[in-house]
């Protein structure tokens, strides 16, 4: 049986969208779990108002209002990345409403291809996170600085802090070739997982980042061996929805339906993986 607070809706599904909107969405689709950016990023194609859970208070105090009203939780805040130049301080303010909002878990990538200074600021990161009781994860992806899961595995034993975690993006494991190796992984190290279907190899390379932030697939209606990836996952990992559909909100759709919809296929997948 699937534990229905198991799945979430990750915030690239609705890219933009105000946290109120969020929170609506994936309540309505029956979810319990979101994931959020704390203020909407500069990619905006549908383009939703400003927002800015950091400096506007009013609408965090709204936000926990509304997370309480709808029985959702926020699983994980995303956009603490390094980026060259960035002082890592800078990320100290997020993580400081962090507890207001009832977050304990937040997301990093790199954009520093310095290898060796993005390790340090990576470590700057996790430290400053347990500061606060925070766990971070880290996603690898083809197109940014940790491109593998072996990759994001070096990163975490170099680190080597508790609170440092693995966050399993089931496109971006898949395209690596990787999806087999997650079996052989210390059941432990795997804190969260990002889940999306697609064909296995990647039609245009070059449009990879296209594809992820505006067109990926319903789980369980592309190539990708989900089934067998979150088989080999705990059973109380949240498996969150990161599933865009440009062409559908083009026709119409609206952000319930879509939600909806790749909520839905998520949950075969891991009723699936379960029996």
């Amino acid at each position: 049986m699937i534990e229905m607070n198991r799945i979430g809706v990750d915030y690239i599904s609705l890219i933009g969208i105000s946290p109120l909107g969020m929170i609506a969405a994936a309540a309505d689709a029956g979810c319990h779990n979101i994931s959020l950016i704390l203020t909407r990023p500069d990619y905006n194609p549908d383009g939703y108002p400003w927002f800015s859970l950091i400096d506007d208070a009013a609408l965090r105090r709204e936000t926990v209002t509304c997370l309480r009203d709808r029985d959702v939780s926020i699983a994980l805040v995303d956009g603490f990345a390094v980026y060259p130049g960035q002082p890592t301080e800078n990320h100290r303010q997020a993580f400081e409403i962090l507890a207001e909002l009832g977050v304990r878990r937040v997301n990093t990538v790199s954009f520093d291809e310095d290898w060796s200074r993005m390790i340090d600021k990576t470590a700057e990161i996790v430290a400053m996170a347990r500061e606060y009781d925070v766990t971070v994860t880290i996603e690898s992806c083809p197109m940014l600085t940790v491109k593998t899961l072996a990759q994001a595995l070096e990163v975490i034993s170099a680190v080597n802090l508790p609170n440092f975690k693995l966050l399993i993006d089931t496109m971006h494991i898949t395209r690596s070739g990787e999806s087999g190796d997650i079996a052989r992984l210390d059941p432990m190290l795997i804190d969260y997982v990002q889940i999306s279907d697609g064909p296995l190899s990647v039609p245009d390379p070059l449009n990879y980042m296209n594809e992820a932030m505006n067109e990926r697939m319903v789980p369980g209606t592309g190539e990708m061996p989900l089934v067998e990836m979150i088989r080999a996952m705990r059973r109380d990992i949240i498996v969150s929805i990161e599933v865009p559909m440009r062409s559908l909100k083009e026709a119409g759709m609206s952000e319930t339906e879509r939600v909806r919809l790749a909520v839905e296929g998520a949950r075969k997948v891991v009723a699936a993986a379960e029996a």
